[in-house]
């Protein structure tokens, strides 16, 4: 019912008179994705502001642009991140039709960690810049729209005491889908994220199927474990990462 109610809540934004919104983006394709929802709100009149680490790659705030950037600074540089990508791009196009399901599950795994621990100092060059927050706070934001695949949108939508929206749907097997969202989704039907099923399995892939959502369950849990702590920290009280996301 929360969901429904922000989701309208977003929409209702045209209506209103250059409302604020801060974005927080993603890189590559997704960043692709996002320019063209950004587009679509200013031309309806609002404010838009993307917060951007030093180390982006695919983001310009360099250049002339309706939208503002809030540029904060990252413990690497866009050379790190390039080659996180560039290891992903050779798993997913080169290595990954090579080798097993469960190789392969187990070196995306150590690409997700790797990947965690960038998102962290992302994560951080926000949370912890407390000139940041507040410079933030003071411009009455009204929605955080977030792409999940960088974790922090949702802890800066709380931080900053807004609504969030995620811009799609992200997690290896719709693990937090499943386990936050609780959308219906057995696994003897539905097709995990990532598996390369379609609607219409056999006995043999749906057998499979249910082995990848186990699977995934238990590395998206076991790679998050760190961020239930570090929500907390940073919000001063017991929480964790899946029931907020």
């Amino acid at each position: 019912m929360k969901i429904k109610l922000l989701f309208l809540e977003f929409l209702l934004l045209q209506r209103a008179t250059s409302e604020n919104i801060l974005i927080w983006p993603a890189e590559g394709s997704h960043w692709i994705n996002l320019k063209a929802i950004i587009n679509e709100l200013i031309a309806r009149g609002h404010s838009v502001t993307v917060a951007v680490s030093s180390a982006a790659l695919y983001i310009d705030y360099s250049e002339p642009s309706p939208v503002k950037f809030e540029v904060f600074q990252v413990p690497f540089t866009s050379d790190r991140y390039r080659d996180f990508i560039n290891v992903i791009l050779e798993f997913w196009i080169y290595e990954k039709p090579q080798i097993s399901h469960w190789e392969a599950y187990r070196r995306f795994s150590a690409i997700m960690e790797h990947g965690i621990n960038l998102a962290k100092g992302i994560c951080e060059g926000v949370i912890k810049n407390e000139t940041i927050v507040q410079k933030l706070q003071d411009s009455k934001f009204k929605v955080v729209l977030s792409d999940p695949v960088h974790h922090c949108g949702d802890l800066l939508a709380l931080k900053l005491g807004i609504p969030f929206i995620f811009s799609l749907r992200f997690s290896p097997g719709f693990t937090v889908e499943r386990l936050c969202g609780q959308i219906p989704a057995p696994p003897s039907y539905v097709p995990a994220t990532l598996s390369e099923f379609t609607d219409k399995m056999s006995f043999t892939e749906r057998v499979q199927n249910v082995l990848y959502t186990f699977m995934y369950d238990w590395m998206c849990k076991w790679l998050w474990r760190d961020w239930d702590s570090y929500y907390s920290e940073a919000l001063g009280e017991v929480d964790n990462f899946l029931p907020i996301s």
